[in-house]
């Protein structure tokens, strides 16, 4: 197997995260934004921060292993890795963890909300899940300039 920059290897298949990849899935966010469709605009900016985490953790702790884990445990897990893996310092810092942990509890919050009724606070969460992609894009860009 050849070592791959942009690519991390789980749940038994190669993820490419290029910055290509990255700006396809913000131009159809901002698509969907435009065309009335913010629920859409919401999963598909939750699905972009999610797989920057898989992305990040996969190449500073690549003995992680994601199969038979949900999301929720992810991204916990994420979190604990930052503040204790060498390798994650200097990618994303501890103010940086802090504003994940609000981001993480009210998308539950709307997960289990939407399965009742529509939810009221889209773009509340739109706006806030925008900010965290934000975050993990700068992570990126670092971890991309210190290895």
């Amino acid at each position: 197997m050849t070592y791959l920059k942009n690519a991390c290897y789980f749940s038994g298949r190669f993820c490419f995260m290029t910055e290509k990849k990255i700006s396809y899935a913000l131009i159809r966010i901002k698509q969907c934004k435009a065309d009335k469709y913010t629920l859409e605009a919401l999963l598909r900016t939750y699905h972009l921060n999610i797989d920057l985490f898989r992305f990040i953790i996969s190449k500073t702790a690549p003995e992680y292993s994601f199969e038979g884990k949900k999301v929720k445990e992810i991204v916990k897990e994420f979190q604990q890795e930052a503040l204790t893996n060498v390798a994650l310092k200097p990618v994303i810092t501890k103010r940086s963890i802090k504003s994940l942990k609000p981001w993480l509890l009210k998308m539950d919050v709307f997960f289990k909300q939407i399965k009742l009724a529509e939810p009221l606070n889209i773009q509340v969460l739109q706006s806030e899940s925008e900010k965290i992609c934000g975050i993990l894009k700068i992570s990126m860009h670092k971890l991309h300039v210190h290895t």
